[in-house]
């Protein structure tokens, strides 16, 4: 009967595993390439973008059904798919053409922002760098395929607390911290936060703060103990602990 049973579950968590990825069909995704790139860079984009929708919507979930719009532009900006959300264009991913043409594109990144933006902005970078990391992207900002936690140990004294109150479309950045250093900082605490207490915690934590077009929420401070059962500022503590430790 033990056997039987065993069995039984297992066939149920197959089933359910399978299932899942059904509900991650093939979207719809439309590139234009206002900036010239050659045929065989927009082939290797094409390809980066339907693995990056594959793997974002398997460990995320299907919570984007739209079209993904992609525009390949010739500017020096960032690439950007979190505030055209937030501007109510969710599904829009821009990319500068100079990280397209050297193939550094952040696609699993900015794909993240889509399936999963957030009013704050700290969650909502710290959760698109580190998916980008654990679904193996394309070498790209901010880590350059460095270990988040590596390269976010010298900026683990900057003040975070400061950065978790930052509300999209804030830019994610202090006085005495770049926006570089402050995404490998958000990175590596949301890494933490799931290697740690799970991706199901987080999605609670996560969902506290939902991207509303036009409006500013970077969330209550009590929700950290109420969801972690500890404040913001002792798992901060923890995660400068688990960086400084040699990985």
């Amino acid at each position: 009967m033990k056997r039987i049973v065993t069995t039984i579950a297992l066939l149920i968590a197959v089933a359910g595993s399978a299932s899942a990825e059904d509900r991650c069909s093939a979207p719809a995704i439309s590139l234009k390439t206002e900036a010239p790139i050659s045929p065989p860079e927009r082939t290797w984009l094409e390809a980066q973008l339907r693995q990056a929708t594959n793997k974002v919507c398997a460990w995320w979930g299907p919570s984007f059904a739209g079209t993904f719009t992609i525009d390949v532009v010739e500017a020096n900006g960032p690439s950007m798919a979190l505030i055209p959300a937030w501007r109510g264009e969710r599904g829009r991913v821009m990319f500068p053409a100079s990280v397209v043409r050297r193939g550094r594109a952040a696609t699993v990144h900015e794909i993240a922002h889509v399936y999963a933006p957030n009013a704050n902005r700290f969650l909502a970078e710290g959760l698109a760098v580190y998916g980008h990391e654990k679904l193996g992207g394309p070498i790209a900002y901010p880590n350059f395929g460095a270990s988040l936690h590596t390269a976010a140990a010298p900026y683990a004294q900057a003040d975070i607390a400061a950065l978790e109150r930052l509300a999209t479309p804030t830019r994610l950045e202090l006085d005495r911290l770049a926006g570089r250093e402050a995404y490998l900082v958000a990175g590596s605490f949301v890494r933490f936060l799931i290697e740690r207490r799970g991706l199901d915690t987080f999605r609670r934590l996560y969902a506290a703060t939902p991207l509303v077009p036009g409006q500013r929420n970077a969330g209550a401070p009590a929700r950290w103990q109420e969801i972690y059962g500890a404040d913001f500022g002792q798992l901060v503590k923890t995660w400068r602990n688990s960086v400084a430790q040699p990985i």
